[in-house]
C-alpha cells in the first residue's frame, strides 16, 4: 500500500462503504415491500368498503308479478282452548301456545319499556313509517328509533310494520326497500308487516282487488328476498274482500278483530284482539296482540 493512503476502517468486518451499500439495499427492499403492500392492500380495502356498503345500503330483488293462486289453509286453533282469566288472554292446546305483544307508534308517546316488559309483554311490533294518503310520499314514524332501541334494551322481541298507501307495485317496492334499509342489522326477530287500509280520501280507494293484491305481493316479495319474514295485516273484511289471499299464501297473516275470537277461518299467526289495551309503562291506549307459536 502506498504511503499516505488511508486504510478503510472496518466495522464488524465490513467497510463503511459496504455498510452504506447494504443499508441502501435494505431501504430499497423495504420501499418495494411498502409499494407492493399498497398495490395489494388498497384494492382489498376498496373492495371491502364496497361490499360493506352493498350489504348495508343496497336492497336486493325486483318484482315480477303474481304467481299462481293456491288454496288457503284453515287455521288449526279453537276458541275452546282460550283462557280469558289471565292478565292477557292465553291460548294453549297440544300443538300451539300464545304469547302477548303490543304494536306501537308515535301515537303512544314516550314508553317505559322496562315496565312494559315487566308486565308480561313478550314482543313489540313497531311502526317504522308510512306513505301519505295524498301523495304516497314516505315518512318515518317519529318514534321508531326510540321505540326500537327501548324495546330491544328491555329484552323484548321486535318486529315492524309499515302503513302503505301505494297505488302501484313500483311504489310498494320502494316502500319495502325503505323498510329493509331501516331494519338491516337492527336485530329484527319478528315479522315485517304490510298494513294497507282505507282512510278518508285515500289514494287507494279506486284500486281493484287484483291491484291491491299485486301491491301487497310486491312489498312482501322484496322483504322476503332480503331475508326478513313478511306478514300481511288486515281485519277479516280486508283479508277476505279487499285483497285475494289465495295469491299470498307464502306470507304470514296478522288478523285484526276486536272480539273474544277472530272471525277468520284461515291460517294466521298473529291476532290483534283489542285497540284499547292498558299496559304499564304506556300512558295511552294501545293495541294488544297474541302470537300463536308452535310447541314443536
Amino acid at each position: 500500500m502506498k504511503k499516505g493512503s488511508k486504510k478503510k476502517k472496518r466495522i464488524g468486518g465490513k467497510s463503511k462503504a459496504g455498510s452504506k451499500s447494504a443499508l441502501k439495499k435494505s431501504v430499497r427492499g423495504k420501499h418495494k415491500k411498502s409499494v407492493w403492500a399498497l398495490i395489494i392492500g388498497v384494492p382489498i380495502v376498496v373492495v371491502a368498503g364496497i361490499f360493506l356498503f352493498c350489504i348495508t345500503y343496497m336492497v336486493f330483488g325486483n318484482y315480477d308479478g303474481l304467481g299462481k293462486s293456491a288454496v288457503l289453509d284453515a287455521n288449526e286453533y279453537s276458541k275452546k282452548h282460550m283462557d280469558y282469566s289471565k292478565e292477557y288472554p292465553e291460548y294453549g292446546d297440544k300443538k300451539f301456545r300464545s304469547e302477548p305483544g303490543i304494536d306501537v307508534s308515535v301515537f303512544q308517546g314516550d314508553i317505559d319499556w322496562k315496565k312494559v316488559k315487566a308486565s308480561g309483554i313478550k314482543f313489540a311490533m313497531i311502526k317504522i313509517g308510512y306513505s301519505g294518503s295524498d301523495t304516497g310520499r314516505i315518512f318515518d314514524d317519529a318514534n321508531y328509533q326510540k321505540n326500537l332501541e327501548g324495546a330491544k334494551a328491555a329484552g323484548l322481541k321486535v318486529g315492524v310494520y309499515f302503513f302503505s298507501q301505494a297505488t302501484t307495485t313500483d311504489e310498494a317496492v320502494e316502500e319495502a326497500k325503505y323498510v329493509v334499509r331501516k331494519i338491516r342489522d337492527r336485530g329484527i326477530e319478528y315479522p315485517v308487516a304490510f298494513d294497507m287500509e282505507h282512510v278518508e280520501n285515500s289514494r287507494i280507494k279506486d284500486l281493484t282487488v287484483r291491484e291491491r293484491t299485486e301491491i301487497t305481493d310486491a312489498f312482501c316479495t322484496i322483504i322476503k328476498k332480503n331475508s326478513f319474514t313478511p306478514m300481511i295485516y288486515g281485519n277479516p273484511s280486508w283479508l277476505s274482500n279487499s285483497i285475494d289471499m289465495t295469491y299470498l299464501t307464502s306470507y304470514g297473516t296478522w288478523v285484526a278483530h276486536y272480539a273474544k275470537w277472530p272471525d277468520y277461518d284461515y291460517k294466521f299467526s298473529m291476532w290483534q284482539y283489542t285497540e284499547k289495551g292498558k299496559i304499564p309503562g304506556i300512558s295511552k291506549r294501545v293495541d294488544i296482540n297474541l302470537r300463536f307459536v308452535s310447541k314443536h
